[in-house]
């Protein structure tokens, strides 16, 4: 999945890869080629900072539901369980489950 706070500016797409082979020293990983085909981004400012507030949230911590992990941002679990239902989205889902839209309406319903 591209970068959440990526997608917020442009439409994002994995364009090809590149070996490790070619590069000095040997890395342990293989790069990647990323498009980026920009778009203008919502003029709402406060939205976006909300929206990537809760992004951070959301991936601050591994392996944690987004009940749990907006918890803090939210002011207390089932404050962020009752804000995730009213966006739509499913509490027991994570952050890498999301798109930017599924953010931005956390992040309104937050704000």
């Amino acid at each position: 999945m591209p970068s959440v706070k990526a997608a917020w500016y442009a439409d994002v797409r994995l364009a090809g890869t590149i070996s490790r082979s070619v590069f000095w020293p040997v890395p342990n990983v293989d790069s990647a080629l990323v498009a980026w085909n920009r778009r203008p981004p919502p003029a709402d400012d406060d939205l976006r900072r909300r929206t990537f507030d809760v992004v951070d949230a959301a991936f601050a911590q591994r392996r944690k539901t987004l009940r749990s992990a907006l918890a803090r941002l939210a002011g207390s679990p089932d404050a962020a369980e009752q804000a995730l239902v009213a966006a739509g989205v499913d509490p027991g889902l994570r952050g890498e489950q999301l798109d930017v839209g599924d953010f931005a309406r956390i992040g309104r319903v937050l704000g």
